[in-house]
């Protein structure tokens, strides 16, 4: 069987274009024998064929050598690479296709729908690159291992876990009952908890999960007036992550969740800016979270705000998920939660 190479690289195109050069130039020196040693030509061409073929295997090997060696797991992984990888954008384009079954953004097909989601994690890096460029160079040079990579992508595969899908399916049902019953918040509230009851054991078990994996910060210490200096007007940046309607909030609300994995891993390496510029769009997690009171009504107008988008209404649900099981508990009678 033929040796299986590796998928070629810039260095090993170059190394491989040496190798036929290296050919032709034999052949072509050995086929200027004079015309009297014709007799000889047969067995002078089988010399110079043997020879271009031991040149282009030495240096085959040796681009086989190079490839092992300037391949993708030789190069460091940074969160702006993470940003720009196939991996992300398959994961997001994947998760955007379970959370849309039967809708119009899963209708127009996965790989259409692919093009707009790698369009909507370039625009978010332009957009940050303009908003927060000392932390766009920092992300362009923050390494991450496999396990710190992992950990933040485990995060983003909620979205489109079949029980986030249900909870967030089961919501918008909710809310648009509520909205044409022409319901107040506190019967919003109560058609939610109501949709969410029968969906406790769903509940719990991703928030163990979540807490198992480090997904769950265990408290907040960031203000949503952080000092962050930002190089142009955010609602530029607004305008930029907008561009891709019905596609556009699930793209952002993956970002965010992936920055905020990172800031939890890496809390002294990893800026606050870009989960921070993502939060202009959406909700912020990281505002202190108070009495019930105040995280109950911080998770009532973070819904409000992400309705009826299903990516973000996830993104609320994992953002608040110790005080969603608290509340629904609370409304079976049973223990809370510490």
């Amino acid at each position: 069987a033929p040796l299986a190479l590796p998928a070629p690289q810039p260095s090993m195109a170059r190394c491989a274009a040496a190798a036929a050069w290296e050919q032709e130039a034999l052949l072509d020196e050995r086929a200027k024998a004079r015309p009297r040693q014709q007799l000889t030509a047969v067995p002078a061409l089988a010399a110079a064929l043997a020879a271009a073929v031991g040149v282009a295997t030495l240096v085959s090997g040796a681009c086989l050598l190079l490839a092992q060696h300037d391949g993708p797991s030789s190069e460091p992984l940074t969160v702006r690479a993470l940003l720009a990888s196939d991996e992300l954008a398959d994961l997001t384009t994947d998760n955007l296709m379970a959370l849309h079954e039967g809708g119009a953004v899963a209708a127009q097909g996965r790989e259409h729908l692919r093009g707009q989601v790698a369009r909507g994690l370039q625009q978010i890096d332009s957009a940050l690159k303009l908003t927060a460029p000392d932390a766009h160079k920092q992300l362009a040079s923050l390494s991450l291992g496999k396990q710190q990579k992992e950990a933040a992508l485990n995060v983003l595969r909620k979205f489109g876990d079949s029980r986030m899908v249900g909870l967030s399916r089961a919501i918008s049902s909710a809310a648009a009952e509520n909205a044409q019953a022409a319901g107040d918040d506190d019967s919003l509230q109560r058609r939610l908890t109501d949709a969410l009851r029968p969906r406790l054991g769903d509940l719990m078990q991703l928030h163990a999960e979540m807490l198992d994996e480090g997904a769950l910060a265990a408290s907040s210490s960031r203000s949503p007036t952080l000092d962050v200096e930002f190089g142009a007007s955010p609602k530029a940046a607004a305008r930029r992550l907008q561009a891709l309607d019905g596609v556009s909030g699930g793209v952002n609300a993956h970002a965010q969740a992936l920055f905020e994995s990172l800031e939890r891993q890496l809390p002294e390496r990893m800026p606050k800016a870009p989960a921070r510029m993502l939060s202009l769009f959406g909700s912020d997690p990281n505002v202190a979270g108070g009495s019930d009171e105040q995280k109950k009504q911080k998770f009532m107008d973070c819904m409000k705000a992400a309705l009826p988008d299903p990516s973000k209404t996830i993104k609320c649900i994992l953002d608040n998920l110790g005080h969603v099981v608290k509340m629904v508990m609370q409304k079976l009678g049973q223990i809370d939660l510490p």
